[in-house]
């Protein structure tokens, strides 16, 4: 497993449970929580796993909400808001992570997805099936939806993501420019 994804759920643990979550044990003994989701993975998940069992949640719960966390980063909601003008663009543009994902870690290894609409409906499948990575999507679909205002339905099942669109501009969503205070270049003196 790639060691920003170990990192990015030690800080997830640390900044939801604490810093006793963040150092939980990794290896064989997580096993024994969690459940079969969790068994036979690396380090950060087993840290995950071994969170979910003392919490007595799922792994995949946890695995969602590290999803939902990770679209709270102001880098990395900058980068998923480029994606789209409206929630449903969003999540159209869901079928270039991958590639976008390689071109700044190549050996983090997303599995291709394939978003299709139907009406207000859109359905993201994995085309590499691998439930951890399609419960962390989840979470970060449900941190996106409410990033951009949407109000929706988000149901994962084995054989994909599905999001029923009610309302795209159902509540304010949270403010996103092309500018960045600050940023180098960004005028002043």
């Amino acid at each position: 497993m790639h060691g920003l994804i170990d990192r990015a759920v030690e800080e997830y643990l640390r900044s939801a449970y604490g810093e006793g979550f963040a150092r939980l044990p990794r290896g064989p003994q997580a096993e024994q929580g969690g459940g079969a989701a969790c068994r036979g993975i690396e380090r950060g998940h087993d840290a995950l796993c071994a969170a979910a069992s003392l919490l007595g949640k799922p792994a995949s719960e946890m695995l969602e909400d590290l999803g939902a966390w990770l679209a709270r980063i102001e880098p990395v909601r900058r980068l998923l808001r480029f994606s789209g003008r409206d929630f449903r663009d969003f999540l159209l543009s869901l079928e270039e992570l991958p590639g976008r994902a390689e071109l700044v870690l190549p050996s983090l290894l997303v599995p291709r997805l394939r978003a299709t609409a139907a009406g207000d409906c859109v359905t993201i499948r994995l085309l590499e099936p691998d439930m951890r990575w399609q419960d962390v999507l989840t979470g970060l679909i449900r941190g996106m939806a409410d990033d951009y205002g949407a109000l929706c339905l988000i149901s994962s099942e084995k054989g994909g993501i599905t999001v029923d669109i009610w309302e795209d501009r159902f509540a304010e969503g949270r403010q996103f420019t092309l500018h960045l205070a600050g940023a180098v270049g960004a005028g002043g003196a």
